[in-house]
């Protein structure tokens, strides 16, 4: 009978422990995954720009362009609106794979 309750109240702190655990690291999870998503974004924007730039081969002429890490260009719209497709397309293919 004693040990019936030991097991019952062991399993109920485990209960509580996964809930206490789940409550306290979703957001933790959350938070990392965004600041993951974003530094993805940014390199891969980057890699882009790059990639343009050097199909262009559009060298800068002064210390000011050089000092800049982003100037308002077409250059730099183009590859963000590539990678957020790019981005777009790899989180449907993910939610696809998820519901089959």
């Amino acid at each position: 009978m004693q040990t019936n309750k030991l097991n019952d109240s062991q399993s109920q702190f485990l209960n509580l422990f996964d809930v206490a655990f789940k409550k306290s690291f979703d957001p933790f999870f959350k938070q990392m995954m965004v600041v993951q998503n974003r530094i993805e974004f940014d390199s891969r924007w980057l890699l882009k720009q790059q990639d343009i730039f050097m199909q262009h081969l559009k060298i800068p002429q002064t210390k000011e362009e050089l000092v800049v890490s982003v100037i308002p260009h077409p250059i730099t719209e183009k590859a963000e609106e590539l990678v957020l497709k790019d981005l777009r397309k790899m989180s449907s293919n993910k939610k696809e794979l998820e519901d089959e």
